[in-house]
């Protein structure tokens, strides 16, 4: 056993070898009943010790297909998934809980569009980062409509006239507790790096716009998604994202507020796609005006995406929105059947995922040192896994969506999968890389390649061999620029 204390009492947790780890550690109160849709509340204190052993519930959540390479990427965990909409619970794995000095610190925000996913999935697992001489964080945060929905009536309760954005808030709350308690377990609350994947790195490219989080982290490692040059455009402003709730909520019999706090919450979280809008409290403006005009949080930044990103979500019907634009023909070439699937997939990619973040990184390092990486190892699946083929018609999904996230926390071992020692090797390289990150704002050291600071082209390649590159296809990435939006 291994005891901390926190602002709100002392808590109990265990050792994991090295690695001492604190599970379900409630960092606001349950945001249930009259507090559901409400900003989040200071946890209440308890007497004694808390046993911090094991995950809070996970955020009331759909799941994605059981034959689809998210869901065996991601969600196919060992431990049964426990969900509730009381889900305010974060973990904490740190080597040394009483380092006198304080050591660097790495918030992590999971990815699942807004939808699925929490801070105790496997994939999610501090141990391998912790004992690379920092602390690590994961957390939950409402999902879907409850994390997201914008409506009137909630702004005419709320003293700011905002609604909205309830997920993207809890984030700022975990980070307010990471401020306030963190080193009671060895961290600096100085040195904190906020991180993550898919709509976790979107949410860090929106709390780099706003004012409010800007004293809660002092680094920013953002993979596989931005939250500016996004493909659907924009975030959507207060008065059309309250029309947008007002509309989902007709589905329920055009219910008011009251009635849909009445409702069970596993019925409110089936339907509907729900995200981070222009509330007017945690974001005032479009985070694209913000980085546009430089003045987003200067700190430093490390992004990157994947080789295949579109694998999981291409389909024919994409090339009806190629752009109609001088030169798209020889960049999305539709010439035959096998190119118009390979174009799919690729303009699927770079639209939704490879140029965001590619924008990000451009806007950005005009700001504040910025690196870039390009992830382009296929993992090894398995025989016999069950798994649909891919929409688009192509043979093998590739380095898809997500495929990083084994290797970047260096949790290759949470899947039974045929690693070769060239992937732990790769494992161990990028975490390497990233803990090096988190200790001093930037990525070179150790065995890595001298990585050069983004500058519009450099990259940092991690595939069969870790080696500096370049951007590939700037074409496509300045004809994306020109696009309006939505693509």
């Amino acid at each position: 056993m291994i005891r901390a204390r926190t602002a709100a009492g002392r808590l109990v947790g265990e050792w994991d070898g090295s690695v001492a780890v604190f599970r379900g550690i409630p960092f606001a109160a349950p945001p249930v009943g009259d507090l559901r849709w409400r900003p989040p509340r200071p946890a209440a204190r308890w007497d004694g010790e808390r046993r911090a052993y094991d995950f809070g519930p996970a955020p009331l959540q759909p799941q994605p297909p059981r034959d689809s390479i998210m869901y065996h990427t991601n969600f196919a965990d060992r431990r049964a998934l426990v969900m509730s909409e009381d889900c305010l619970y974060l973990n904490v794995w740190t080597p040394d809980p009483a380092h006198a000095g304080g050591l660097p610190v790495m918030v992590w925000i999971h990815g699942g569009g807004n939808r699925y996913g929490h801070g105790g999935q496997e994939i999610h697992d501090g141990r391998a980062l912790a004992g690379r001489g920092m602390v690590v964080v994961t957390f939950n945060h409402r999902l879907g409509a409850l994390g997201f929905l914008a409506h009137p009536d909630l702004a005419a309760e709320d003293d700011l006239g905002a609604s909205g954005n309830y997920g993207l808030l809890d984030i700022v709350g975990a980070l307010t507790w990471v401020q306030e308690n963190i080193a009671a377990f060895g961290g600096d609350p100085g040195r904190v790096t906020l991180a993550g994947n898919s709509a976790g790195a979107a949410h860090i490219c929106h709390l780099m716009a706003a004012q409010a989080a800007r004293p809660l982290f002092r680094a920013a490692l953002g993979q596989s998604a931005s939250g500016i040059g996004r493909a659907e455009g924009p975030l959507v402003e207060q008065g059309e994202a309250q029309k947008q709730g007002l509309r989902w909520a007709e589905a329920f019999g055009d219910r008011d507020i009251a009635g849909l706090r009445r409702l069970d919450g596993v019925e409110l979280v089936l339907r509907g796609h729900f995200g981070p809008v222009v509330d007017g409290r945690v974001l005032t403006e479009p985070s694209d005006e913000v980085f546009a005009a430089g003045r987003q949080h200067a700190v430093p930044l490390l992004v990157g995406s994947n080789l295949d990103e579109g694998s999981v979500y291409a389909a024919p019907d994409v090339l009806h929105r190629l752009p109609l634009e001088s030169g798209t023909d020889e960049l999305y070439p539709v010439r035959d059947v096998e190119e118009a699937r390979r174009t799919a997939r690729r303009f699927t990619g770079e639209s939704r995922f490879t140029y965001p973040v590619w924008q990000w990184a451009a806007e950005h390092r005009r700001t504040a040192p910025t690196w870039v990486y390009r992830f382009e190892r296929t993992p090894p699946l398995p025989d016999g896994l069950a798994l649909a083929p891919p929409r688009d018609g192509m043979p093998e999904y590739g380095v898809y969506h997500t495929a990083e996230l084994p290797y970047a926390l260096d949790n290759l071992d949470r899947r039974a999968w045929p690693w070769s020692e060239a992937d732990r090797e790769l494992a161990r390289t990028m975490a390497d890389a990233w803990a090096r990150f988190v200790a001093t704002a930037d990525p070179n050291g150790g065995a890595l390649p001298v990585w050069p600071a983004f500058t519009g082209t450099e990259v940092m390649i991690f595939g069969d061999a870790v080696r500096a590159g370049a951007v590939e296809r700037l074409e496509a990435m300045r004809l994306l620029a020109r696009c309006p939006r939505p693509l």
